[in-house]
């Protein structure tokens, strides 16, 4: 049995992987634990990658997230290249006054490649210095003596004093006592191998009004499976991003992935019903779907869930949370390395930790244990 130095990050995608960068800033040794070529087929790399520069509500997490084109910003000064831009938006729908907007250049837009993101991701966590263990893990416990025990799937077991759950959908299959409002979802795109010569540009095409959204709430009251269509484009690489199938299903477990041919045919069906979307209907492409973690209430889980185990995970919109709160979660872990262990810097260590977690409670992301 190993012990490792600092925390363990499961998961590494975007959302371990930004906690592990913001605790190496820090000074803290780190571990991330991923299976072999996930974010290929992760939630990450169908996502949109959308970054507003405007808070998208009035609430503190999306003024905090307002943000995020700053901390991307800075995180490509420092790594390079991560797939962030600046971004042209237009916006559809049956406001004209936001569509007007959105032409106009009002509102500063960004949007992350994931084509980008999944080819410098993991070569960028090594050269960071991030320890990268390619392997999945089995299951989680409690070690007698304090800490965590980690089993993973080659028959190795790894001890830690702290570990982070950023698995996404795969959280719940390692901590159970998740709060109920952590759910899963199948989301489901087109990506097409160029962008339509209709839409002339590599601007994002978003809809006003994001029906994922409202599903997702309503996921406690659901009795049957629920899907919705948002179309939208966004390129990804030489190609393009098309449509985003929303399926909820009831309870916490997601289950095994839709038939990809039947969500190919729902997708194709509703952008057929909408305007916009209607003259890209037969455009051929590759249907890619992934199991999506989210939170009901819409504030993702950031803090500890257990003794030793803590969660980074359930975002509504990762590209614009995760970097913004993965600097506050890496100040509030034990064993920031040589900074802990200096003895002239306990005091202010201690103090940043404080304030990181009040800030986290004042967000609503702090987990409380039991909660719905």
């Amino acid at each position: 049995m190993a012990a490792t130095a600092g925390p363990v990050i499961i998961g590494g995608g975007l959302a371990g992987g930004l906690l592990a960068l913001a605790l190496l800033e820090l000074g803290a040794p780190v571990t991330l634990i991923d299976t072999p070529s996930a974010l290929a087929s992760s939630a990450t790399a169908i996502s949109y990658g959308a970054v507003p520069g405007w808070p998208l509500a009035s609430t503190p997490l999306a003024r905090l997230a307002a943000g995020a084109p700053g901390a991307w910003r800075r995180l490509q000064r420092r790594h390079g290249a991560l797939g962030w831009r600046q971004a042209a938006l237009r916006l559809h729908g049956q406001n004209p006054a936001l569509r007007g907007l959105s032409r106009l250049g009002v509102l500063p837009f960004g949007q992350v490649d994931t084509a980008v993101l999944d080819q410098r991701w993991p070569e960028l966590l090594a050269a960071a210095g991030v320890v990268c263990i390619p392997a999945a893990v089995e299951r989680l416990e409690p070690h007698p003596t304090g800490g965590v025990m980690l089993h993973l799937g080659d028959g190795r077991a790894l001890r830690a004093a702290q570990v982070v759950l950023a698995a996404g959908s795969g959280c719940r299959r390692l901590w159970p006592e998740l709060p109920t409002r952590f759910r899963s979802s199948w989301a489901a795109v087109l990506e097409l191998l160029a962008i339509p010569d209709a839409l002339g540009s590599r601007a994002c095409w978003l809809p006003q009004r994001f029906m994922r959204v409202p599903l997702e709430r309503r996921a406690a009251q659901l009795h049957a499976p629920e899907w919705v269509v948002d179309p939208g484009l966004v390129p990804r690489g030489a190609g393009a991003l098309l449509g985003q199938l929303t399926e909820v299903r009831p309870g916490l477990d997601p289950g095994l992935p839709p038939e990809a041919a039947d969500s190919e045919r729902l997708l194709r069906q509703a952008l057929a019903a909408d305007a916009w979307g209607a003259p890209l209907t037969a455009l051929y492409g590759d249907l890619r779907q992934a199991a999506v973690a989210f939170c009901s209430d819409g504030l993702p889980l950031v803090g500890p869930v257990a003794a030793g185990i803590w969660a980074f995970t359930g975002f509504s919109a990762g590209f614009s949370q995760a970097p913004v709160l993965a600097p506050l979660l890496a100040r509030c872990l034990e064993g920031l390395g040589r900074l802990a262990d200096e003895r002239d810097r306990a005091s202010e260590t201690s103090s940043a930790k404080a304030e990181a977690q009040t800030q986290l409670r004042r967000l609503g992301v702090w987990p409380t244990v039991g909660q719905g």
